[in-house]
């Protein structure tokens, strides 16, 4: 899943694969929320949030996240173009071998 970065801001993160997502709430608008927890060690660095009467007592600021797609990877590529040896390192931390290449490059178009 892609995480957008706060604010609009064009960063992507990711969630890693086997993260348990609570269904929160849906909206009348056609999305949905999520809830995920984190166990952190240490202190917080963090900016006190001040409580304004249209919060209600309790202000959450959810992030975007969508499924990763050929489009969505598409758009992160051309902000961050890979080179040939940014691809090799990733097909070599995969496990893809040199058949599995030959494969993908076959079922390529022209």
């Amino acid at each position: 899943m892609l995480i957008e970065g706060p604010n609009s801001d064009e960063s992507y993160y990711v969630l890693p694969a086997g993260t348990t997502l609570y269904y929160d709430k849906s909206f009348s608008e056609g999305h949905d929320r999520y809830i995920v927890y984190f166990y952190h060690k240490g202190v917080i660095a963090y900016e006190d949030v001040p409580m304004k009467p249209e919060y209600k007592g309790n202000f959450v600021s959810p992030l975007w996240m969508s499924n990763v797609d050929a489009d969505a990877l598409k758009k992160m590529f051309k902000r961050f173009p890979l080179s040939k040896e940014d691809v090799a390192a990733v097909v070599k931390a995969n496990g893809i071998t040199k058949d599995d290449m030959a494969d993908i490059i076959r079922s390529m178009p022209d």
